[in-house]
């Protein structure tokens, strides 16, 4: 790979019962303007209008299949096999590409700087309250935390084949992933830029914020971290996030969350 010119970038997409958001996401990664592109869809077995979509664009995807499967992280490891590319970024349903010149840079800052394992950037998230710029954490967090979204990183597809994702986690298995390579010498590269514009909205991780941490934890203390107060800490906030919001009506709501989620890290 290292001495192709143009190193081959794989998108992946994986979707169940998404006829109401996967076009925008197909379309928004069918116009990245970079010529060595190959698209992967990923299909769960959706019983709505989801595959009729996806064919409607089939021959501008390098390959799709549909059946079921085990969730999502199982999805994935279907189209990290089926990949052929240098690196892989999933994208999911209801996410686009900041842009249309997004893979292009990524693949020429790749080129700039000898091939590293992966790079990453930054996204927009669209919210209830608004939509936010989410800045990429720095390296040093990234034992313990995430600190990107896997929508906004590209990661060599030999690291990714070689150890997939552990389907044991439901929820947590991209940080497992993510973080397992970086603790194992994998050279990752912020290239700068706003990869993604990411729906967080809903969502498995989301909707299962308390499954989400508590796996999140459980992954760190199999490593021999002792976090547990940090971990009580987080379910207790959100709990209390979660009363407060119940009891306001919703003018209140509306624009008193809109206020903290826009100056959370200044406050």
């Amino acid at each position: 790979m290292e001495n192709q010119a143009h190193p081959k970038m794989t998108v992946i997409t994986v979707c169940f019962n998404s006829e109401n958001c996967i076009e925008k996401t197909i379309l928004s990664v069918l116009s990245q303007n970079y010529d060595n592109l190959e698209y992967v869809i990923i299909d769960g077995g959706s019983s709505d209008n989801t595959v009729s979509i996806i064919k409607s664009h089939a021959d501008r995807i390098s390959y799709w299949t549909s059946g079921k499967d085990g969730g999502i992280y199982f999805g994935m490891n279907k189209g990290i096999e089926a990949a052929t590319g240098d690196y892989i970024l999933f994208m999911n349903a209801d996410d686009v590409f900041h842009n249309d010149n997004v893979v292009s840079e990524m693949a020429a800052f790749v080129e700039r700087n000898d091939f590293p394992d992966a790079v990453y950037g930054d996204v927009e998230e669209e919210t209830e309250y608004g939509v936010f710029h989410k800045t990429a954490g720095t390296l040093e967090q990234q034992p313990t935390k995430m600190v990107f979204s896997h929508q906004s990183i590209f990661l060599k597809s030999s690291l990714m084949k070689a150890a997939p994702f552990n389907t044991k986690y439901r929820y947590a298995a991209d940080f497992e992933m993510l973080s397992r390579f970086y603790n194992e010498g994998a050279r990752y590269e912020n290239c700068g830029i706003t990869v993604a514009d990411v729906v967080v909205t809903g969502g498995a991780t989301f909707d299962n914020y308390a499954k989400s941490v508590n796996e999140h934890f459980d992954i760190l203390k199999s490593r021999g971290y002792d976090l547990e107060a940090e971990r009580k800490s987080l379910l207790r906030r959100k709990k209390i996030v979660r009363t407060v919001k119940n009891c306001l009506p919703e003018f209140i709501e509306k624009p008193l969350f809109s206020f903290i989620a826009k100056h959370y890290k200044a406050l």
